[in-house]
C-alpha cells in the first residue's frame, strides 16, 4: 500500500492530496494500461463518495478501498454475488411510512389522506389566498411554470399564514379538512376518493399498515430471503405496528388470508410482541453517548411522563418501569444493535425526539442507523423513512460500525441504504417497497463491485512500478461532480415544521406524545 501511495505522491506534488477529478483522470489511467477492468462509470461510483470534498487523502482513499476487499479474494466474491444473497436488515419508520392513520389521535383515513394531500398538492399565492395550480398530488415540488414563481403546498402556505406551535391545532385542522366543499383543494376530491379506497377494506374497516409491506415480506418469504425488521419511530404507536403485523403472521389478514410467517412452517417467526425486552425498547442520549433502554418505550419530557424534570439515565431507575436492562455506551449499543440484526427477527425501537430537538432536527441527532458497507459482512442495511432529506438526511443518523466518529454524507447513502419513503406511492403501489429494495440492492452490488474492481488495479500497480506506469500532467477540474446526474435540490422537498416533525398525534395537538 505504501508504494502505491508513494508512486501517487510522486504525480501529486508530494502532499497526498487530490482533487476528485484529479484522481479521476488518475484511476482512468491506469485502467488504460491494463491493470484492472475499469470505465468512467466505476470511478464516479467511487469517487461519489468524495464528491462534497474539495481534496481527497489519497492514503484514506486507498485504505477504505483496501479494507474490506482485503479480507474476500476475487472467488469468494464471485461465489457471493451468485449463490448467497445477502442478509437484509430493514428498518421502517411507522407514521407515514407504513401507518396512514393515527388511531390514538382519533383520525379518521379521510381525515389523514387529506392531510397528505394538504402537503403534495401545489400551488400559486395571490394575495391572501392560495390557489391551486397541480392536477395530482406530487410528494416533490413541480417545476414553476415559465416566468412564475415556485409553487408553494398548501401545507407551506399555512406554515407561512398562520406560523408557530400556538397555531398548530388550526392548522392540522385545515389540512385536514383540504377537500372538502369550500376548501381550497375540493376540485382534488377525486384523488382523495381514490386514496382512500385504498386504505379501507372491503367491509368498510380502515387499513392500518400500508399493503406495500406486506407485500414486501411476502416477495421476502417467497424468495427465501434472510432478513431482519426493525420499526422506528419518535412517538407511542408501536403497538399498533405489532398488532398488525402478528395478525398478518398467523395468517389472519383479509388481504393475504392464510400466509403465515409465525414460525409454524419451521421457518423463522416474524411476530413482534412488546413483551420481548429484548427486542423492545428505547434509545436515549446523554453527553453525546448512546443509551437503549430495553423493556420500556416511556421516555423523559414525552406522553405521561412530559413534565419529567430528570432527563438522565437514573429518570429509568426512579420511575416504576419494565426496564429489563440498560445498554450503556455507543459501542455497546453499536455491538447489540449489530447482533440483534443479524438474527431472523422482528424489533421495535422508540428514537429520541427530544435529542433530535436539541439538534434543530438535524441528521446529527437523528434516527441512529447502523450499517457497515463492507462485502465481506454478506449483509444489507436499509432505512426507510418519509422525512429524509438529500444532503443532510435530516432524521436519520447513519453510523458506520467500522467508522463510529464519522459524519456521512446523505448522497451516497440514498442510492444504496437509506430511503425517502413516499408516502402517495406506497398506498398506491404494492410493490412500492419491494421495487426500492431492488433498486437499492443493485446500486450497492454496482458500488461493491466497483470496489472490488479497484481493488484489483491498485494491487497490480507495484508490479509495474513508479516509472513502467505513466500518469499524465493533470489539472483540476473544479465542476467535475461524480453525482451530476444524481444530485437532487432540497428545495423540491415541502419545507413545513409540521411535516418534518409529523406532528399528527395528541401531544403535537396540545396533548402528548409525538410521532415519526
Amino acid at each position: 500500500m505504501k508504494l502505491i501511495s508513494d508512486i501517487f505522491h510522486n504525480h501529486c506534488g508530494g502532499d497526498g492530496k487530490v482533487s476528485p477529478s484529479t484522481l479521476r483522470e488518475l484511476l482512468l489511467t491506469l485502467g488504460d494500461h491494463n491493470l484492472g477492468i475499469w470505465d468512467t462509470s466505476d470511478v464516479d461510483t467511487i469517487l461519489a463518495r468524495w464528491s462534497d470534498r474539495s481534496a481527497i487523502d489519497f492514503d484514506e482513499f486507498v485504505s477504505w478501498v483496501y479494507q474490506d476487499c482485503a479480507l474476500l479474494s476475487p472467488r469468494d466474491c464471485a461465489d457471493e454475488c451468485s449463490h448467497s444473497p445477502r442478509h437484509l436488515t430493514i428498518n421502517f419508520d411507522v407514521n407515514k411510512t407504513l401507518v396512514m392513520r393515527d388511531k390514538t389521535a382519533g383520525k379518521s383515513v379521510e381525515v389523514v389522506i387529506n392531510e397528505v394531500l394538504a402537503e403534495t398538492c401545489w400551488g400559486t399565492v395571490e394575495g391572501s389566498e392560495w390557489i391551486l395550480v397541480s392536477d395530482k398530488p406530487s410528494s416533490l415540488r413541480p417545476e414553476a411554470p415559465a416566468g412564475g414563481e415556485s409553487l408553494v403546498s398548501y401545507a407551506e402556505f399555512l406554515e407561512r399564514t398562520m406560523p408557530g406551535s400556538a397555531a398548530r391545532k388550526d392548522r392540522q385542522k385545515l389540512k385536514g379538512a383540504f377537500t372538502l366543499q369550500g376548501h381550497p383543494g375540493e376540485s382534488m376530491d377525486h384523488s382523495h376518493k381514490e386514496l382512500c379506497k385504498q386504505l379501507i377494506y372491503p367491509d368498510g374497516s380502515p387499513v392500518q399498515v400500508v399493503h406495500a409491506f406486506f407485500r414486501l415480506l411476502v416477495e421476502l418469504k417467497r424468495s427465501k430471503r434472510s432478513f431482519c425488521l426493525i420499526f422506528r419511530s419518535f412517538g407511542e404507536d408501536l403497538e399498533l405496528v405489532s398488532q398488525e403485523l402478528n395478525s398478518f403472521c398467523e395468517g389472519k389478514h383479509p388481504m393475504f388470508p392464510g400466509f403465515c410467517m409465525d414460525g409454524s412452517d419451521g421457518e423463522p417467526d416474524y411476530r413482534f410482541h412488546m413483551g420481548h425486552p429484548e427486542r423492545y425498547g428505547n434509545f436515549h442520549v446523554e453527553d453525546e453517548e448512546l443509551h437503549l433502554v430495553l423493556g420500556t418505550i416511556e421516555q423523559p419530557g414525552e406522553g405521561r411522563y412530559k413534565d419529567a424534570q430528570d432527563k438522565t439515565l437514573a429518570f429509568f431507575q426512579q420511575n416504576d418501569l419494565p426496564v429489563k436492562r440498560i445498554i450503556s455506551g455507543t459501542s455497546a449499543v453499536v455491538e447489540f444493535i449489530w447482533d440483534l440484526s443479524s438474527k431472523c427477527v422482528t424489533a421495535g425501537f422508540r428514537d429520541n425526539f427530544q435529542f433530535w430537538k436539541e439538534k434543530n432536527h438535524s441528521q446529527d441527532g437523528g434516527k441512529f442507523f447502523l450499517f457497515d458497507a463492507s462485502r465481506s459482512t454478506q449483509r444489507h442495511e436499509m432505512f426507510f423513512d418519509d422525512n429524509v432529506h438529500f444532503d443532510d438526511l435530516k432524521i436519520v443518523r447513519p453510523f458506520n460500525r467500522l467508522r463510529q466518529r464519522k459524519s456521512w454524507w446523505g448522497l451516497p447513502l440514498l442510492q444504496t441504504h437509506v430511503c425517502r419513503a413516499d408516502a402517495l406511492t406506497a398506498i398506491n403501489d404494492d410493490l412500492y417497497f419491494v421495487s426500492e429494495v431492488q433498486r437499492m440492492e443493485a446500486n450497492y452490488e454496482h458500488k461493491l463491485a466497483a470496489i472490488q474492481r479497484c481493488s484489483t488495479c491498485l494491487r497490480r500497480l507495484p508490479k509495474h512500478g513508479a516509472q513502467s506506469v505513466s500518469l499524465p500532467d493533470l489539472h483540476r477540474d473544479t465542476n467535475y461532480d461524480a453525482w451530476e446526474g444524481l444530485r437532487k435540490d432540497e428545495r423540491v422537498l415541502p419545507l413545513t415544521s409540521d411535516a418534518d416533525a409529523d406532528f399528527f398525534s395528541p401531544t403535537a395537538l396540545g396533548s402528548q406524545g409525538t410521532q415519526t
